[in-house]
């Protein structure tokens, strides 16, 4: 407890010092790229779905810190500074989500538009369409409500004991593994049989969990970006050519004709497995039309990267570790 106190001091104090702040003017100029999935008014209740969401506190918190102490951007911005070296204001960040979910419609826009900070949403077609949970969330639910005792995994044929926790996480990494690899129908098929094996209902909410497409032509009119984030959430660098290049093109397509106008940002899905992109990916957005393409790969922005593999950040929910994050990313770190 002591050391967990001491450390925290340590970094309060970091992100209240100037250091950081004068080492980033000692290096080249860069942007940072924000990654969210979702924003929950009480996360706790819906992390078996979700996972680690953000708090509609945490998450304004966040959005304050990033109008008081750095400088909002837009991503096309931030593309233009990367392929062209057009001059960015100090600190200058961009906001992301994936995915699609309702709450980045109800919660965070109207965050978002308090602060006035653009932001960029990347959508899962299929999910969004057919409303339904990404099939990622729906293997984490079955996994956490199931009252089974075992599971067989159907590809390697190992049973996991499912009261043992650990071997409860294992077996949800490794159906998460298997889905990866999928698209499509094959993909949907392979959900459904392992939620009948675990006995259980992918989840429901009262409204929905994903975005309409009113909710997404509605971001647009805000003047926020949506780009495309595939049709099933595969892990594009596992599958094949030829379902890759329809999971790239097919989310843009359908997209434009849902919001009759271009759609030029790609998002690439990380569900499971590395890596989730490769240069057999990366010709592929390109030759798909887009301009931009972001991973889930740490790092800083600067002039002269590859615009269809740009790094971003995660966004751990805890303030100081969240300032701490961007400022140690300007300085190099």
């Amino acid at each position: 407890m002591l050391a967990s106190k001491s450390k925290r001091w340590l970094k309060k104090a970091l992100v209240g010092s100037s250091i950081l702040r004068l080492a980033s003017r000692l290096t080249p100029p860069s942007a940072a790229i924000l990654a969210y999935h979702s924003v929950e008014e009480t996360p706790q209740l819906t992390d078996p779905i979700f996972g680690a969401s953000t708090s509609r506190v945490q998450f304004e918190n966040h959005m304050k810190t990033l109008a008081r102490k750095f400088r909002p951007v837009s991503l096309d911005e931030v593309l233009q500074f990367a392929q062209a070296g057009r001059q960015l204001p100090p600190g200058a960040v961009a906001v992301t989500f994936d995915d699609g979910f309702a709450d980045n419609y109800e919660l965070a826009l109207p965050i978002l538009n308090r602060y006035g900070i653009p932001a960029s949403f990347y959508i899962m077609v299929n999910a969004v369409e057919n409303g339904t949970l990404p099939w990622y969330c729906r293997l984490r639910f079955a996994f956490h409500a199931t009252n089974k005792m075992e599971w067989k995994d159907p590809v390697n044929g190992r049973t996991f004991r499912l009261d043992v926790p650990e071997e409860r996480r294992v077996a949800l990494q490794l159906a998460w593994d298997t889905g990866a690899k999928l698209t499509g129908s094959v993909q949907d098929r392979f959900i459904g049989g392992v939620e009948e094996a675990l006995g259980t209902e992918p989840a429901n909410a009262p409204h929905g969990f994903m975005m309409t497409w009113e909710q997404v032509r509605g971001l647009r009119k805000a003047g926020h970006t949506v780009g495309a984030h595939t049709l099933s959430h595969p892990n594009v660098a596992q599958v094949s050519v030829s379902e890759a290049r329809s999971e790239i093109v097919e989310s843009k397509r359908r997209l434009e004709e849902k919001l009759g106008e271009a759609i030029e940002h790609f998002s690439y899905p990380h569900p499971a497995l590395n890596p989730c992109w490769s240069n057999q990916t990366l010709e592929l957005t390109r030759e798909a039309g887009y301009k931009s393409a972001v991973l889930t790969t740490s790092g800083q922005v600067r002039a002269g990267d590859e615009p269809l593999a740009l790094k971003r950040i995660n966004t751990p929910s805890d303030l100081v570790q969240f300032t701490l994050n961007l400022q140690r990313t300007f300085a190099g770190r």
